[in-house]
């Protein structure tokens, strides 16, 4: 057992997990906060402030990493799943 609590995840969560974390200039959609709240409070994602500037100005924005441990209990917790729930999370 890992230690890290991968339980009761929801799809957005699971594909937080999946992509290692989130950052603003990536071409995915930002996570819900509450979704990354409840992961950075289980200790599984990583939140920090990252400064982006664009045309429109500079800007503040809360980032997401998955530590590597994390990522790869991750990957090991999903190898042990059964086959028909990992096609249910494919599909959410």
């Amino acid at each position: 057992m890992s230690g890290y609590d991968f339980r009761d995840l929801t799809a957005e969560q699971r594909r937080l997990l999946d992509a290692g974390g989130w950052t603003a200039d990536g071409t995915r959609a930002a996570p819900s906060r509450p979704a990354a709240q409840q992961l950075v409070a289980r200790g599984v994602i990583e939140a920090y402030h990252a400064t982006h500037e664009d045309d429109h100005g500079t800007y503040g924005v809360t980032e997401y990493y998955v530590p590597l441990p994390v990522r790869a209990a991750w990957l090991d917790f999903k190898s042990r799943l059964p086959e028909q729930a990992e096609r249910a999370e494919e599909e959410s």
